[in-house]
């Protein structure tokens, strides 16, 4: 009952305006960009629920399966829940860690490196008080975030390092930057 309702909240946060993940928004009438095609290509071999093994993800905490999930096409994800934290791995096909810093929607965004790659932390505006994370870097022509959620919300964990360090866990296992 629990994992399902970090589930939908999970969902909740990153379908939001504001509080979505960076690519959230409108980009035009057709939902194209004339960057799409070459990132698709170069990530179309990304599975968001095959990012890391199930020993990997158990190591986390994370419940098996992964919960496949799209708001678009071009940022597929999957949703896994978990204690003390629920992550959803996301492949973001439009956009950069450089990109998103240039959004507005943020509360808190720190550059970050990802085991050498181009990344940041960031916080969103809608989800300053929720326990919520992004870690994103480079991968691609676009990049991977992976969004930590402290299921109990404890002032004693760090959600932007928990996203940080399972990033640098997925980095090897997705396409350079292009």
């Amino acid at each position: 009952m629990v994992a399902a309702g970090v589930g939908v909240a999970l969902l909740g946060v990153a379908g939001c305006g504001p509080g979505g993940l960076a690519g959230d928004e409108s980009e035009g009438a057709t939902g194209e960009t004339s960057a799409a095609k070459p990132s698709e290509e170069v990530l179309a071999g990304v599975d968001p629920c095959g990012m890391l093994s199930d020993e990997e993800l158990k190591s986390f905490g994370l419940e098996l399966p992964g919960e496949a999930m799209s708001t678009v096409p071009w940022r597929p994800g999957c949703d896994y829940s978990g204690d003390p934290f629920g992550v959803m791995f996301v492949k973001n096909k439009r956009q950069t860690a450089d990109s998103a810093a240039k959004k507005d929607t943020w509360a808190k965004f720190e550059r970050a490196e990802v085991n050498g790659r181009a990344g940041a932390t960031a916080v969103t505006e809608g989800a300053t008080q929720a326990g919520t994370c992004d870690a994103m870097f480079d991968a691609g022509q676009g990049m991977i975030q992976i969004r930590a959620h402290d299921v109990a919300r404890s002032d004693s964990r760090d959600e932007c390092a928990k996203a940080l360090e399972i990033a640098k866990k997925v980095e090897p296992n997705v396409p350079e930057p292009a």
